[in-house]
């Protein structure tokens, strides 16, 4: 008996369980009941038929050694099969038989299906285990494929309406397009029953009005049966009368008739049938059996009616059907070889390569929109699954269409420009692989082998998936190869199929690994399966089950057998795993593979029991022929020992057969043995064992005749004793039994329990006393020839006592457990809960002491102990209210009992009623304690709520001090609640204290003056913090607003700043700046805020956060400040203002400075030419016209320099003026000069003097004044070309002293250019760095953290490098000599303005 384990907390729950379990195991005991006599009744029909016929007594145990469900099988078939049958067959000679049986079973194909029998879970062992649920699923399987498929088949009528609705739902019905077009019909589940239901329905329940739904409650009135007889036979019943008739009546009738009448055996029950639920099964074996008196199809009713309906006989609507199938089966083909031509023709046309492709596709989608078509064409209608003509031509234009159209495809695919015909190429050679069928060889080893080498092709062929999609990707995203462009139609068509290949890949390598598995799986079991049948047959003589043995031995434990079905099948089971994980969805999907895992471990079971039996099964053989060897030996030597003896004396032949009873067991033990080894030996050593034992046992008889005189005392004595020893053994067990099952037992479930152990101890030993009663009944059969009248009947006195005393004890034993196990759950939730009863009066006893004594009672937890109390008497109640349920019960039970005899129920009566007086007292208790509770209930009420209302506002006002939040929002809802919060709480709470302490014992006012002060001092703390609270709140309040205007100034210079670098000019930047600040005045604002926040402060103490506060509010504007101001600074000195102002002074400066030198190169090289004059004149006229022009210019600049002084800094708009008026005054210069001619000419000579040596000078100061490596560079080649433009002669000492100069000068260059190529690296790091630092991190993984680490490890190796590299240029920029502007430069000016004023230069 399953014992419940559950807690105190779900008694009820745990008994309804066991009942519910309980009445579930007898509903399916008693199905398992009604199905044994049924089918136990059928199979002795059939047996009966059998020559010389045979009777199945116990369905369960006839049918472990095989024989009778063979000669069952061999009845149904009318074959013979092979049967190991003698008198002492072994277990493994039963599986022999029970395997011989299953396998004809499953080479028998289903009437219906056309495919072999499958048998579901059953296996040789179960039946040699006499598992009822196997047993009566193998008969089941049986009377379902040998009787009611056999004749609901031969219906016509039925069936072809049944085949014409199967055809219009395959119709419908969806295909896989990726799969083979060829398909059988799948099994129609239910068919033969549903054949047999509509049999009834139409043929006699539907004419008479009898609604027939299903084999069950529909038969148990019996008009059904009644039906199905008036329907065969209608003189034999009056419906009429049989509709008034009770059910039993109707039953026992029907059952009659079709027995007596016609000859229908009778199979059912009365008893069986009218009940809730009558078992399906066994009246669908009983209903078959009157198909065997239905007429022919003309007499049928059911044919008549299906006429009717249809308009058309069955015969003539199966020929219709055929000529629509052939007549659709010759359109299909002549459409496939017309795409088939279309195909041909296509690919000879001429076209580009995507004409091609489209051309292709058309008649692919073609082909792909008839697939479903096809499929459903292909499926084959006859029983035997064979394609009529008609399909397989159409068969095999399929295959030639698919042929073409693949290998035209892939000839597309190769005509693509390289490398994307390799990977086209490619495609397909995977997709085949892909599709590749495993061909299924006989041997299971030799298919492994062919998945193991297709495997690991498929591996080969595949592992270059990830270079042909690296290659596919690139020319995908460029869409052409080369330049090249690619027809998108097949781009995309070749991108879907490496999406299905990479896709696809995984599966079919779990797939293929599991098939490999499988196999490999299934060829160990088929060798193993064919050893074991190798081991079990007929022996040969000693040597060969010798051989036999070594053959197991080498095979077995050698071979290690067991240990290497552990490992394939490790193996099968991680690749079933991984196969279901890839592709659930797969043809061998989920179910399936664990479908044959399921299947692997019951044949697994069923195939290691046997080998293991093999070896005591020989061992056993060779044990009894070497007994038999032995005993043959000396028995022959003392068989003729013992001839020789009959010549002798008396005396000494009485002392030669005085152990004549030693040689009695040892014949006996020889026939034993010779008997074993002619059962399980061939038939020639049969033969021969035969003729051995006979002639030794007719020596023996003729011996024993002899001299059995001199046996019968010695055996009269033996016989005495063997009798005595049983009988006192059987005694003892009986008489131990009948103490057992008599003792008087109090009822209780301990005792009930102990009661159980015994009983079934005593059922354990039935087996026992029935092998001691037929020691002591041989031996007392034995006595009663040999023995003396009056001892013989005194021995069969005592054995037909014992006999009586077994049977009663046999007989009670079940009936006493099954009454046990009804008994044991009602005790056991009484016991609990009278347990649970007595524990909670225990604890409602404690209270109601503790409430009576004064000193101990605690007032402040009278609520709880007033709800405990209450808790325990519901507890006691809902206890009582279970254990008198279950008393009543078990005295119900026990009255109407016919076993229990010794249960006493006095103690337990006794305890009820202890129980009942307890809950009575404990109700009487309770009642007092609540008067007494309730004439206080109300001041603890009025006490509690006041404390509770005084509570919920001290802590709302707490919250209040210590919520955060909008200091506006929290500044007028605090205000609101502490305007409001006055002493009228307080008042209330200190009246109801005063009340109470005036019931409260002198302990317990204690506690309560210390709530009452504790209370009162939390309201004057309080009172106290509310006015600094909201000085704090208006403080903070004042704080949020100059942070708003901080922050709102810090956005407009942020904006700023953005703009500046985007798209504005520093110029409109400054007006913006300056029209927000002025319009806003966020200075004042933040001036005033902290004013407020000062004269707010010094209302509150010196050390308040509150000064924190004003001091960190100070700090901030003065950072804000401080910040517009530079960022005014910054835009004043950003010099994109000045680009255009740099470039037109640039402009007119380099002009005048070319126009000068040109003016004195002209006049000094007119010197010496005769028209002197005339070319001064038109020299001065040209140059005064194009100084016109630039006066404008000048004009401008002028104009435009005063607009940015006022948005520039007063040192750059100085130096700017200081240029401007020096490139004025050279312009005038030059005007001037060209009015008065003489005056120039003398200038020029005395420049000319003077030119080598300032020129020199000059150049090389505005190099080294230079802002830029570059600039410097640019004006030192500009100087080199001047040099070499002077004359030799005029310039010989001014060139030595220049070309020192110069190599100085160059030397510096270099230095200056490579400073600031390092210091540009260096810069570039920083940059780098600091964007790096500034960017957010996200570390959703470990890796990415780890990667981070080793990247920040990077830059910090890379800072000590670039820190080195800057302590090296501090020295090198200490050797460089630059000019004075040039170092004045980049002391002052940021270094992206160093880099952006290289366009302007001084005139």
């Amino acid at each position: 008996m399953a014992r419940q384990t559950g807690g105190e907390s779900s008694p009820k729950k745990e008994t309804s369980l066991n009942l519910v379990t309980g009445f579930y195991h007898y509903l399916r005991d008693e199905q398992e009941a009604v199905q044994k006599r049924t089918f136990t009744k059928w199979i002795n029909s059939h047996l009966a038929k059998r020559v010389p016929p045979l009777i199945v007594t116990d369905l369960y145990e006839d049918l472990k050694d095989g024989v009778m469900l063979l000669a069952l099988l061999e009845v149904l078939s009318g074959q013979k099969l092979p049967c190991e049958q003698g008198k002492k067959l072994k277990r493994i000679h039963w599986v022999a038989n029970i395997g011989t049986a299953l396998n004809f079973l499953e080479g028998r194909k289903s009437a219906y299906r056309g495919s072999p029998i499958k048998l579901v879970n059953i296996n040789s062992t179960d039946i040699v285990d006499g598992r009822p649920a196997i047993v009566l699923g193998l008969i089941w399987t049986i009377i379902l494929y040998f009787q009611i498929e056999e004749l609901t088949i031969n219906l016509p009528a039925i069936q072809a309406l049944s085949s014409s609705n199967s055809s219009l739902e395959s119709s419908t019905s969806s295909t896989d397009t990726t799969s083979s077009p060829i398909k059988r019909n799948p099994p129609r589940q239910g068919g033969a029953r549903k054949a047999l239901l509509r049999w009834v329905q139409h043929t006699a329940a539907k004419r008479l009005g009898i609604e027939v739904k299903d084999f069950g409650p529909s038969w148990r009135t019996g008009l059904a049966f009644f039906a199905v007889i008036h329907a065969l036979r209608p003189s034999l019943v009056d419906m009429e009368r049989v509709c008034r008739q009770p059910n039993r009546e109707n039953l026992k009738e029907a059952f009659f008739l079709a027995e007596q009448e016609l000859g229908v055996p009778q199979l059912l029950d009365p008893d069986d049938v009218d009940v809730d639920k009558p078992d399906e099964k066994s009246i669908m074996t009983y209903v078959a059996q009157f198909l065997k008196h239905h007429p022919g199809q003309k007499e049928s009713d059911s044919d008549e009616q299906l006429i009717e309906e249809h308009g058309l006989a069955p015969r003539d609507i199966e020929e219709m059907l055929e000529r629509e199938q052939r007549k659709s089966l010759r359109e299909l083909k002549m459409w496939l070889d017309q795409l088939e031509s279309d195909a041909v023709q296509a690919q000879e046309t001429e076209g580009s390569l995507a004409q091609q492709y489209q051309l292709f596709k058309s008649l692919h989608v073609q082909l792909e929109m008839r697939r479903k078509q096809l499929e459903q064409s292909l499926q084959s209608t006859q029983r035997d699954g064979i394609l009529t003509v008609d399909q397989a031509l159409v068969k095999q234009a399929w295959e030639r269409v698919s042929n073409t159209l693949l290998n035209w495809h892939l000839h597309l695919d190769r005509s693509l420009p390289a490398p994307l015909d390799s990977v086209g190429a490619w495609l397909h050679e995977a997709e085949g692989a892909l599709r590749q069928e495993v061909v299924i060889h006989q041997a299971h080893d030799v298919t492994a082998n062919t998945v193991h080498r297709a495997l690991e092709h498929h591996k080969d062929l595949l592992k270059s998936l990830k270079s042909h999609q690296q290659v596919f990707q690139r020319i995908h995203n460029d869409r052409s190869v080369n330049g090249v462009p690619v027809c998108p139609d097949q781009l995309q068509d070749l991108a879907e199929r490496m999406n299905f290949v990479s896709m696809s890949c995984n599966a079919h390598f779990a797939k293929m690994k599991f098939l490999e598995n499988k196999h490999q799986m299934q060829a160990f079991l088929t060798v193993a399966e064919s050893k074991v049948k190798s081991w079990i047959i007929k022996y040969g003589r000693q040597e060969s089950v010798q051989l036999i043995l070594q053959s197991y031995v080498s095979f077995v434990e050698k071979q290690h057998f067991f240990e290497k079905y552990e490992s394939l099948f490790q193996s099968l089971k991680q690749s079933a795993e991984a196969f279901v994980t890839a592709d659930s969805s797969a043809d061998e999907g989920e179910m399936g593979v664990r479908r044959f895992m399921r299947e692997v471990v019951t044949q697994w079971r069923s195939l290691s029991m046997e080998v293991r039996s093999v070896r005591s099964m020989l061992e056993e053989v060779l044990s009894n022929w070497e007994k038999y060897s032995s005993i043959v030996a000396s028995l022959q030597a003392w068989l003729e020992d013992a001839e020789g003896a009959l010549n002798q004396q008396e005396n000494i032949k009485k002392e030669f057969f005085r152990n004549l009873s030693h040689w009695i067991d040892q014949h006996a033990a020889m026939n034993d043995a010779g008997n074993f080894l002619i059962e399980t030996c061939d038939e020639t050593v049969s033969l021969d064992l035969k003729q051995q034992l006979l002639i030794l046992n007719e020596r023996w008889r003729d011996l024993f005749l002899k001299v059995k005189q001199y046996a019968s005392v010695n055996e009269l004595d033996k016989w005495r004793k063997d009798h005595l020893k049983a009988v006192s053994a059987m005694k003892d067990l009986l008489d131990t039994a009948e103490l057992k099952l008599n003792a008087p037992v109090q009822v209780s479930f301990l005792n009930l329990r102990a009661f159980l152990s015994d009983v079934e101890a005593v059922k354990q030993k039935v087996v026992a006393m029935e092998t001691q009663y037929k020691l002591a009944a041989r031996s007392a059969q034995l006595l009663g020839k040999e023995a003396p009248a009056d001892e013989a009947a005194r021995v069969m006195a005592t054995m037909t006592t014992a006999k009586s005393q077994l049977s009663k004890v046999r007989e009670r034993c079940p009936t006493l457990v099954r009454e046990c196990h009804m008994l044991l759950p009602l005790l056991e939730e009484m016991e609990k809960h009278i347990t649970a009863f007595y524990q909670s009066l225990e604890r409602a006893g404690r209270i109601t002491s503790a409430a009576r004594d004064p000193n101990t009672q605690i007032w402040s937890h009278q609520k709880q102990q007033w709800q405990d109390l209450l808790n325990q008497q519901q507890g006691c109640k809902r206890s009582l209210s279970v254990i008198e349920r279950n008393y009543h019960t078990l005295q119900k039970a026990l009255s109407t009992s016919k076993v229990f005899r010794n249960l006493d129920l006095f103690l337990l009566h006794k305890r009820v009623a202890e129980i009942q007086s307890s809950a009575k007292a404990l109700l009487k208790e309770v009642g007092e304690w609540r008067r007494h509770e309730e004439s206080n209930n109300c001041l603890r009420r009025r006490f509690e709520e006041s404390k509770q209302e005084l509570e919920q506002v001290l802590q709302r006002a707490q919250s209040c001090l210590q919520e955060t939040g909008d200091a506006e929002v929290l500044l007028r809802k605090h205000g609101d609640f502490f305007d409001q919060l006055d002493h009228r709480v307080l008042s209330m709470f200190l009246k109801s204290c005063d009340e109470l302490t005036d019931i409260l014992p002198q302990e317990e006012q204690q506690g309560l003056q210390d709530t009452i002060r504790r209370l009162h001092k939390l309201w004057k703390d309080i009172q106290g913090q509310v006015p600094s609270h909201m000085l704090r709140l208006k403080v903070e309040l004042e704080q949020n607003r100059v942070a708003a205007v901080i922050e709102d100034c810090r956005a407009e210079l942020d904006r700023e700043m953005n703009v500046l670098s985007d798209t504005c000019t520093s110029e409109q930047v400054i007006q913006e700046h300056r029209t927000y600040f002025r319009a806003h005045n966020p200075h004042a604002l933040c001036e005033k805020g902290i004013r407020n926040m000062e004269e707010l402060c010094l209302q509150l103490p010196d050390n308040d956060p509150a000064h924190h506060t004003l001091n960190s509010t100070r700090r901030a504007v003065a950072e804000v400040t401080e910040q517009i101001r530079s960022i005014h600074f910054k835009l004043k000195q950003h010099p994109d203002k000045w680009e255009e102002w740099n470039e037109r002074f640039c402009k007119l400066s380099d002009w005048l400075s070319s126009q000068t030198a040109q003016v004195r190169l002209l006049r000094e090289a007119t010197k010496y030419l005769s028209h002197q004059e005339q070319a001064d004149t038109t020299v001065q006229e040209l140059l005064k016209k194009a100084i016109n022009i630039k006066q404008d210019n000048l004009w401008w600049l002028k104009s435009r320099l005063v607009e940015l002084s006022d948005v520039s800094s007063d040192s750059e708009v100085q130096r700017q003026q200081t240029a401007l008026a020096k490139l004025s005054d050279d312009l005038q210069t030059l005007f001037s000069s060209l009015c008065q001619h003489e005056v120039i000419e003398e200038e020029a000579h005395d420049e000319m003097d003077e030119h080598p040596m300032k020129t020199e000078k000059t150049r090389s100061q505005i190099i080294l004044d230079s802002r830029k490596a570059e600039e410097a560079k640019q004006l030192y080649l500009c100087h080199q070309k001047g040099e070499g433009a002077l004359r030799s002669s005029e310039l010989d000492d001014a060139s030595r002293d220049t070309g020192s100069e110069s190599g100085a000068e160059e030397h510096s260059l270099q230095s200056w250019k490579q400073f600031e190529s390092d210091r540009e690296s260096v810069w570039r790091f920083i940059t780098n760095i600091n964007n790096e630092l500034q960017r957010k991190h996200t570390f959703s993984c470990l890796d990415i953290l780890k990667s981070e680490l080793e990247q920040s490890k990077e830059f910090l190796m890379k800072a000590e490098v670039y820190s080195i590299q800057a302590d090296l240029l501090l020295g090198k920029a200490a050797g460089i000599q630059p000019g004075t502007k040039s170092v004045h430069s980049y002391a002052t000016g940021p270094v992206h303005q160093r880099s952006s004023h290289t366009t302007s230069r001084p005139p």
